[in-house]
């Protein structure tokens, strides 16, 4: 008979798997949506003296926001309030805090990690992210700005490789001025990314140089010469730029825009190409007479309006009826 010989946790709780915490009972209610009550498992120390704690002040129960669980999830925590024993500590109680539940927190560092991971890394939609995960936009943009907070400088870390690339964001927008005068927003940005690591350094707005020039030459010496190749796509603006900033950087194309340039310069031909081998095979076709109501000559031939690549004979044309408005041509002549 197979006994397990590790530690006796419940299945409830391994299901959950939420660190520090058990699962004390759990409810469907007529939504669909499963309340999961829970309890912190850490020893209860005081957060000024670190004297563990053996008696329960009081306890009351806290909403938290977490991950779904194979479909939409509502925990609680049963969180506990102890007694202080130390004598000699100011503090007389105190309230159970966790890695997973900061203090003043209301949702776990599992489901903020999550929302930054499918924003920064995926690079989905902040109101697609807090849809599926059932949270509001608010706190997918707080989680979003409280982890570029933690983000160093970039001056302090040396960059190797950069990459430099525009993003337009949006369509272009015109606001009215107080003068009276509308001014144009400019849709597009500039970033710069670290290309070892792929870290976000810097945006600027725009994609000329003098944003990109002004961003570099924000950054100190030291970390402007240690910069060795720069990746950008072919723009003469980003190249002055880094002419300018980074003289002694090696500039080379990424492999998406050469990728790109290059089946774009295959298609152009294939389609040149295309249209000369059409237009030289309905040019040796002449048309056999005249046409009744053309005002072409026998045999001329004509070429359509925007597709400047064709020409061909005019074919027979039997009009019985108007074509147009009284006063014009009532041939179908594309030519006339």
């Amino acid at each position: 008979m197979f006994e397990p010989t590790g530690s006796q946790r419940d299945a409830a709780s391994a299901i959950l798997n939420l660190p520090d915490y058990r699962v004390i009972d759990a409810v469907s209610d007529a939504g669909g949506v499963r309340r999961v009550e829970v309890e912190s498992t850490d020893p209860p120390g005081c957060p000024v003296c670190g004297v563990l704690a053996g008696r329960v002040h009081s306890r009351r129960r806290q909403r938290l926001r977490d991950l779904p669980v194979a479909g939409p999830t509502e925990v609680v925590w049963a969180k506990r309030r102890w007694f202080c024993d130390e004598p000699r500590c100011p503090r007389r109680t105190f309230s159970e805090v966790t890695d997973q539940v900061p203090a003043y927190a209301r949702s776990t560092a599992r489901l903020t990690g999550a929302l930054v991971a499918a924003v920064v890394v995926s690079g989905r939609a902040a109101s697609e992210v807090a849809r599926a995960h059932r949270v509001s936009w608010w706190l997918v943009a707080s989680m979003l700005t409280a982890a570029a907070d933690l983000l160093s400088d970039p001056d302090r870390t040396p960059v190797r490789r950069l990459g430099v690339d525009e993003h337009r964001y949006r369509q272009v927008r015109y606001f009215r001025d107080p003068d009276g005068g509308w001014r144009r927003y400019e849709p597009w940005m500039t970033t710069l990314v670290d290309a070892d690591t792929g870290r976000v350094l810097g945006v600027v707005d725009g994609r000329d140089s003098a944003g990109v020039g002004a961003w570099l030459g924000a950054r100190s010496d030291a970390w402007r010469a240690a910069v060795e190749v720069v990746a950008i796509d072919p723009s003469a603006a980003f190249r002055r730029a880094l002419r300018e900033q980074l003289p002694a950087a090696a500039i080379s194309v990424d492999a998406f825009h050469l990728v790109k340039l290059a089946n774009d310069t295959v298609t152009q031909v294939r389609q040149r190409v295309t249209r000369e081998q059409k237009a030289a095979a309905a040019g040796s076709r002449i048309r056999p007479g005249p046409t009744a109501g053309c005002c072409c000559a026998p045999g001329t031939p004509f070429r359509r309006p925007r597709w400047p690549g064709c020409a061909r004979p005019c074919a027979p044309t039997i009009q019985p009826m108007r074509s147009a408005r009284p006063g014009a041509s009532r041939n179908s002549c594309a030519g006339c």
